[in-house]
């Protein structure tokens, strides 16, 4: 592109938001297109940019369009982290590790544990709050008279099954960010957020926004989500952004 910038396609009210985190943390210089929705749907003009028609996709300077919130996080933070402030802690800080060195001790903070929780994230956890999302959605929307139905089903699926287990894997979660007795105040034990951190974030404030959780249970990501959003960056992204909330419906 001409201008050299990356340029994000910013979709109101949806999980761009930590890209535009991400953004802001990095402190570079892009271009932020900002989309509205249709009906609560993607505009078509998203559809232009990306065949999928999804929010986030970032344009890098060479012109590759890229999508998926985590791919675009591992580009940026390759691309831009000049000082190492956002990426995986070296094996030995002591040894000449990068600044975001783990702080808390411990062998396995990697890229085999940055992979594993990333997807715990997107392949384990994202599904059931679909599911709670569209529950949600199939009682608000459907026709007055034959309301309680679906409520009855939702009632029926959260109290069996859904709410236990999401209550059981926000409680794993909260597990990860406390490692051999020593809390972390970042999932990888760094003094920066890592990638895994802006990944997992979106769910948590997902499930927080929609009332799902109540994090007084589950202390460590109460802090861990106090301290995302009382980050600049992140007042930086809800100003740009025009807000954030992703329980509109």
């Amino acid at each position: 592109m001409a201008d050299n910038k990356p340029t994000l396609h910013h979709l109101e009210n949806s999980q761009s938001h930590l890209t535009l985190w991400l953004l802001e943390e990095l402190g570079i210089e892009y271009t932020l297109t900002k989309h509205a929705r249709v009906n609560g749907r993607s505009p078509s003009a998203l559809t232009a940019v990306n065949p999928v028609g999804k929010s986030p996709t970032l344009v890098t300077p060479s012109g590759r369009v890229l999508t998926e919130r985590s791919a675009i996080a591992l580009w940026l933070i390759n691309a831009y982290d000049e000082g190492a402030k956002f990426r995986l802690p070296s094996p030995n800080p002591a040894a000449g590790g990068n600044g975001n060195g783990n702080v808390n001790g411990g062998t396995e903070d990697d890229a085999v544990r940055e992979e594993q929780l990333i997807s715990f994230g997107g392949a384990t956890l994202c599904p059931l709050l679909t599911v709670k999302l569209v529950l949600a959605l199939l009682v608000k929307q459907a026709p007055f008279p034959i309301r309680p139905l679906p409520a009855l089903v939702r009632y029926a699926v959260e109290r069996v099954f859904l709410d236990a287990e999401l209550a059981k894997l926000f409680g794993y979660l909260d597990a990860q960010l406390d490692v051999r007795g020593k809390e972390r105040e970042w999932f990888l034990g760094t003094r920066e957020p890592t990638r895994t951190d802006f990944s997992l974030m979106w769910y948590v404030d997902w499930a927080v926004q929609w009332k799902w959780i109540d994090l007084e249970k589950f202390p460590r990501l109460k802090a861990f989500h106090a301290r995302c959003t009382a980050r600049p960056a992140w007042q930086r992204a809800l100003e740009k952004g025009n807000g954030y909330n992703v329980a509109f419906w």
